[in-house]
């Protein structure tokens, strides 16, 4: 049977340049402290958008080297997320000069994470997404307003994140964009601060955008909204019942192996 490949989601690689090396970072899935669950072993699999593997990487980088930091995905675990950004501002403060690239998408806490660039780049047709963090919690109403709360910490704090880089935008123009979850285009992000470059070359950077109506909304944002809040409560919800199903299967065989036990 042929071993299994699994998708390479963060990946380092040393190029040599005339400058020196170039470490390239990768992040192109869901932000998660735990991988996909093997049934093999009935054990996560190691994430490679964890804090952890990150941390482990950007060790391996020598402080002063450039790294470059490219991005496309949807989001994931704002913990996980945030301390990516601080152990990137971290290896900046060491001396590394660090230049992301939006290569697709870079929304919720992916967004946060590629806001520790030195210098941000988008290409034509890729995307942010600024929204107000969310969770899919149970309990009693103590419970459930405690994590409301925690929530409305949470989302100070990235207004503080965003508002390091932000240009051009007050927080409480920022506050109201997160409230209406906003995408936002790479000349938007230019306008507000959160990239640099636009395209790839100077003709690019440097076009006037055609004026639009400010009335005028996309046809299909709406739609990717909803989709991008679908596919991210579906994968809380599948990490949850994962969790509840590994602890109840544990205890089924438990109970097995107990009763075989007593019977012999």
């Amino acid at each position: 049977m042929p071993k299994e490949n699994p998708k390479l989601m963060f990946r380092a690689e040393q190029l040599k340049t005339e400058t020196g090396a170039t470490y390239k970072l990768y992040v192109y899935d869901s932000v998660r402290a735990e991988g996909d669950f093997d049934w093999n072993t009935w054990k996560y699999k190691e994430s490679e958008t964890s804090a952890k593997y990150f941390r482990d990487k950007l060790d391996e980088i020598p402080d002063g080297s450039t790294i470059e930091l490219h991005v496309n995905s949807a989001g994931g675990e704002v913990g996980e997320g945030v301390t990516i950004y601080n152990l990137l501002k971290q290896k900046a403060d060491a001396g590394a000069k660090i230049i992301g690239y939006v290569d697709g998408m870079a929304y919720s806490v992916a967004m946060d994470i590629i806001m520790a660039a030195d210098e941000i780049h988008m290409g034509l047709g890729t995307s942010m997404f600024l929204h107000n963090p969310w969770a899919a919690v149970e309990g009693n109403a103590d419970q459930l307003r405690s994590m409301a709360e925690q929530l409305d910490t949470l989302a100070a704090a990235s207004r503080q994140l965003y508002m390091a880089r932000a240009q051009n935008l007050t927080e409480d123009e920022l506050k109201e964009m997160m409230d209406k979850e906003t995408m936002l285009s790479p000349d938007d992000c230019k306008k507000y601060g959160f990239c640099d470059v636009v395209g790839m070359g100077d003709d690019e950077l440097h076009e006037e955008p055609e004026e639009e109506d400010p009335e005028e909304e996309p046809e299909d944002k709406d739609a990717v909204i909803g989709q991008l809040k679908e596919q991210l409560f579906r994968q809380q919800q599948i990490n949850q019942m994962m969790r509840h199903t590994r602890a109840d299967m544990g205890a089924t065989m438990l109970a097995a192996l107990e009763s075989i036990k007593h019977k012999a």
